[in-house]
Parts: C-alpha cells; structure tokens; sequence
C-alpha cells in the first residue's frame, strides 16, 4: 500500500508533517517514508520504483513494505533526508549530494543507483541533422547541473567540440514534460530525453540526434539516498527493501520474462504523450533498457562509473577534489551485501572509506 503526499500539502500540514510521519521514540516505523520528483517510472528509478509498485505487488507482500510518498524537488531531498525528514529518497544526484554532504549532511548515504551506464539521448528540430548544426542554437535542460545538461554538454563537446556559452546557449525549461512541450513549441532546438519519451517524439518527427553511451561510456543516474540513523534502527526493514530491488531486477533481467516485461512496461509506464505506451514502444524501452544493461538492477554501480560523473563535474567547473571526500564515506553498499549475503548471492565491492 502506498500514500502519496504532495510537497505543498506538507507545506499546509506544517507542523502535522511531524505528526503524520515521525514513529513514537521506540517504535518500529512501519512505513518507509520515501520522496519522489514524479510517479513517473523512469530509467533514474525503474527498479526502486516497480519494486514498490502497486501493479507489481509480490515484492512488497513478501517483504512487508509499505510506503508514505512524498513528492518532492530533487535539490531538497539530501538534506530533508540527513534531517530524518524522510527515510529515502529516489532519484536524487551526485552533484545535490556531495554539495549537500559537504555543508553538512552527514547523515546522509547514498544506497543505490538507478542505472550504471547513460540513458540520455538527444533530440533536435528536424531541420538539425547532425551535432555540428547545434551552433548558435538554444537546448532546453532541466537545470544547469542536472543530469541532462551534463549530458548535452558532453555529447557536443566530445563528439562536436562545442562548448556552451561560447557555441550555444543552455535554457533552462523545468521538468520532462514543459521540455517537450517548448521543443515543439519551436522555443529551443534540441533537449536531452530518454526512452520511451523519446519514442514520442520520435513518432512526432524528432528522431534521436546522438546517445549519450557512444560518448559517455561510463555514468550513473538515479541516485537513491537514505538516511542512516533510520537505516540503522530499522536495518532489517531497509534490508528488506534492498531484497525487493534485486528481486525485481531478477524478473526484469531474465529472458524468459522478455513478453512479460515488455506488457508490463505496455501497461503501467507512461508514454509521454496522451495515449499509452504502444507495444512497439515498449518492446524498445526493454531492448534499450534491459537488452544492453543501462539499468542497476541491483542497485549498484562499480565505484569507476562514480569516478567517471564526478570527472564530468570537474571538468565543467562544479566540483574539485578537496570536496571529493573518500567515497565510501557517502556511498554504502554494506546493506546491500546484508541483502545479498542473507539471499546467498555474491556479494558486491564496496568503495574505499
């Protein structure tokens, strides 16, 4: 069972907030309190988020989870989850994160990942054929440190030697949906998206222009955090949650459930249009998705993937090595190794402290 609760209703709670999520001193909390930018499945958060999903309920039956969600922007979950204001939080950024831990936050860790290899692509105007006709033209991002503008920024330097500023400019255009609909709108020329979004746009005659992978072999999104102290006291609950992930990425990865998978996706996962997802669509987001192994199905990522986001940081002037502290101080992989050791499987290198 999941209840969603939105940001401004939390605001007009005001001190409710506390008394609709806090568990008495002693109690074992029941429900995990999770936040979430959007009830959107995407490739940041697939697996977390089919894991718990209504329509996918065996994994939350099996492990007793329950879940209070909380929509929330992405800059504010790291510290409402080092404040115990949430347990976790989905879909955040490693960027949000380190800033966040370095002013502070230490009761911050970093549990999963949503995917280990990049699933940004660009799409441009029809009239733009090739990366080089970007010069002088206007893309639309999320945000200047999210990760759809890091990907641009890599694509057309690497692939075009284009710079922002110098050869384009960034347009900030705010979330998925307010980007296609400036696209169109013939208000920017091109915008970083992802399947099966893409596929509608696609259809609408904006074909793909570049895949981040071809550029960026190496990148992690979907960076799921959780507060310690809660994942402490409620280890075996957290741990729990951590089992369902895998398990999840068990059904999706195996072969035999392709049919399956690909319905699921069909039924349950937004098109970025008006209609569903169609089954052509579908049967792609698993090629895209599953068949080439973007996704973290296990919530894990090699500690050189991490490496590669935080020399894309570097490299764009966000970040520099004093506020790189030893990874295994924020990302902690100990519960998912519980999770895998209890399940008898191997288990995964955790980074250095």
């Amino acid at each position: 069972m999941t209840r969603i609760i939105t940001q401004g209703a939390l605001a007009a709670l005001g001190l409710a907030f506390a008394t609709v999520f806090t568990a008495a001193p002693g109690e074992a909390q029941e429900k995990i309190r999770v936040s979430v930018p959007s009830q959107d499945i995407t490739a940041f958060c697939m697996g977390i988020r089919i894991a718990r999903h209504p329509n996918f309920p065996e994994p939350s039956r099996k492990y007793k989870l329950d879940f209070e969600v909380v929509a929330m922007p992405i800059p504010q979950v790291p510290v409402n989850v080092a404040n115990n204001q949430i347990d976790i939080g989905e879909c955040s950024g490693i960027s949000t994160v380190l800033n966040a831990w370095n002013k502070g936050a230490k009761n911050l860790m970093v549990f999963a990942f949503g995917s280990q290899l990049p699933v940004y692509q660009l799409v441009a105007s029809p009239d733009i054929k090739t990366l080089s006709d970007l010069k002088g033209k206007n893309i639309g991002i999320p945000g200047i440190q999210s990760a759809g503008a890091e990907t641009v920024e890599m694509i057309l330097k690497r692939g075009a030697n284009l710079l922002p500023q110098r050869d384009y400019d960034f347009v900030s255009v705010g979330a998925a949906s307010a980007t296609m609909a400036a696209l169109m709108a013939k208000k920017i020329d091109a915008i970083p998206y992802f399947p099966p979004f893409t596929y509608e746009l696609e259809k609408l005659g904006y074909p793909p222009l570049a895949d981040a992978v071809t550029y960026m072999p190496q990148y992690v999104t979907g960076t799921h955090v959780a507060s310690r102290s809660w994942a402490e006291k409620n280890r075996a609950h957290f741990v729990g949650l951590l089992k369902a992930i895998v398990e999840t990425g068990d059904w999706l990865k195996n072969p035999a459930n392709e049919k399956e998978v690909v319905a699921w996706f069909a039924e349950n996962v937004a098109s970025g249009g008006k209609d569903k997802l169609e089954p052509r669509f579908a049967q792609r987001m698993y090629d895209f998705y599953i068949r080439d192994k973007r996704l973290s199905l296990d919530g894990y990522a090699p500690e050189a993937a991490v490496r590669a986001n935080l020399d894309i940081l570097k490299e764009r002037g966000y970040l520099t090595d004093a506020e790189i502290p030893p990874l295994g101080q924020v990302f902690d992989f100990s519960y998912l190794n519980q999770a895998l050791r209890e399940m008898g499987r191997p288990q995964v290198q955790e980074y250095a402290k």
